[in-house]
């Protein structure tokens, strides 16, 4: 308690600034130290005086002229200290707003003397608010990640946009995309008839989002909403691939059916493939509508990794059609739909129709990647080299180089042969294995196939049975006239 009290005198604080204990003068307000700061041994003996019993440290300041009067209060009588200033000038320095007080002689030319101004303190930053703040975008490269923003028709993007805003003013949103063939064109569908419009919102907090949409638009929801948003909050984020989609909800005169999911639940399926779910969709083309840093990074990763495991199922020489065919059939494997519901040549149909789209969003990949080579208009070659086969497969997600080992593992002990443990050689043996393709599409198939079967169970809670039904019939209607 005696650092406290011993502070209360200016000599004292001119004794800690001199011996470097300027930490120590945080016991005393920050208006009397900033203002009154004394550094020289002459100082010290102008100011220091005779010595004052040890007092409380509650202190009130008065400004007059070139002087300062600091009343200590204590319990006992009051205590009044005059710091004459009449031989000094304050010398004021470039910052105002931090004064560290140079003392000067009387006779130098003074500057104009100081003018009193109430103190300024800054905000102290609240850590956990602030660290929920989206980062600027200028902490990526300018032009990272550019090749996944798409272009589409000037008409049809202020349409896109302006669905979005209604519910960004209303709900913020983190991140934005609509895709499928409302969008982009697929071989297939008759231009005249127009399909509902999918979008994805990614938003920081489901439960708080979600409040705020059925005060908006309690019309979207089901009787689920009229639970309450925590319900709608467990049943997106609990089952299924984390996403709670509303169907059938009209907005600005366009059909459109949107998807909510969290910005950790989309980041971390973009980088683990944890479900497939929405980082296969983001292996085709979409147009993002709101974008953000941190999702257009994961997606970048996602996207080469999607690049990764086309080419190791992929031949030596192979077209970019072969190459963006394989990709984008990536999160139909497993999907129960493409077999009831959806045209059995629904991946070919989006790749020739959207040829440059995908050109967009992989050459920039390619052109960095050192073992393709582009041989002639549409053609490439990779290279085939354990080695560096080896190294692709180590790039991969772990839960599908796990998935794939496993296969591989199965397969060998099966066929009897003894499975290679030392260090760089079981790489190299599983990389440039025969069916390494035929491992790779199986362990995708088990990533995908219960996510998408649990999330189209949900629907039927989430979107209402008549809206489930109509969603459904929708879809036997496009498989059976094709299958005609």
């Amino acid at each position: 308690m005696l650092a406290p009290l011993l502070l209360a005198t200016p000599g004292a604080v001119a004794r800690c600034h001199q011996q470097g204990l300027r930490h120590v003068v945080a016991w005393l307000p920050k208006d009397v130290v900033s203002a009154h700061s004394f550094s020289t041994q002459n100082d010290l003996a102008r100011t220091s005086g005779p010595s004052r019993p040890l007092v409380q440290t509650s202190q009130r300041r008065h400004l007059s002229g070139a002087s300062a009067q600091v009343e200590n209060i204590s319990n006992g009588p009051s205590i009044h200290q005059q710091i004459d200033m009449s031989n000094f000038k304050i010398k004021d320095t470039a910052n105002n707003s931090n004064l560290h007080n140079n003392v000067i002689p009387k006779h130098t030319s003074p500057p104009p003397p100081p003018v009193a101004t109430n103190v300024v303190r800054e905000r102290r930053p609240n850590f956990i608010k602030d660290f929920e703040v989206p980062p600027d975008m200028s902490r990526l490269p300018p032009k990272f990640g550019d090749n996944q923003h798409i272009d589409i028709d000037a008409a049809m993007w202020e349409q896109l946009k302006s669905v979005v805003d209604t519910f960004h003013h209303k709900a913020p949103i983190r991140y934005a995309f609509a895709y499928g063939s409302g969008v982009f064109a697929q071989n297939g569908y008759d231009p005249k008839k127009k399909p509902m419009v999918d979008f994805i919102f990614a938003v920081s907090h489901p439960q708080h989002w979600h409040a705020l949409n059925i005060q908006a638009n309690p019309h979207h929801y089901s009787m689920l909403g009229k639970i309450g948003s925590k319900a709608v909050a467990t049943m997106q984020e609990s089952f299924g691939a984390g996403v709670y989609f509303n169907p059938f909800v009209e907005v600005n005169g366009m059909n459109v059916k949107y998807g909510v999911v969290s910005i950790d639940t989309l980041c971390n399926d973009l980088l683990n493939w944890d479900t497939l779910y929405l980082s296969g969709r983001l292996h085709k083309p979409v147009k993002i509508l709101l974008d953000d840093p941190r999702t257009r990074l994961s997606n970048q990763v996602n996207l080469f990794n999607a690049t990764r495991v086309a080419l190791l199922s992929l031949p030596k020489q192979f077209t970019s059609e072969d190459l963006f065919t394989k990709i984008a059939g990536l999160s139909y494997l497993g999907d129960f739909r493409m077999s009831i519901g959806e045209n059995p040549h629904k991946v070919q149909n989006i790749v020739r129709a959207q040829l440059s789209q995908f050109h967009r969003l992989y050459d920039p990949l390619l052109a960095n990647l050192s073992n393709v080579t582009t041989l002639r208009e549409g053609f490439l070659e990779q290279d085939d080299n354990p080695i560096v086969k080896s190294r692709t497969w180590h790039k991969l997600p772990p839960r599908l180089k796990q998935g794939a080992l496993y296969r591989y593992h199965s397969e060998i002990s099966k066929s009897g042969f003894e499975i290679v443990k030392e260090d760089g050689q079981e790489l190299q043996s599983v990389a440039t294995a025969p069916h390494l393709d035929k491992y790779l599409a199986s362990t995708v198939q088990s990533i995908v196939q219960i996510p998408a079967l649990t999330q189209s169970i949900k629907g039927i809670a989430t979107a209402g049975v008549f809206k489930t039904s109509k969603y459904g019939l929708q879809k036997m209607g496009k498989w059976w006239a094709r299958k005609q």
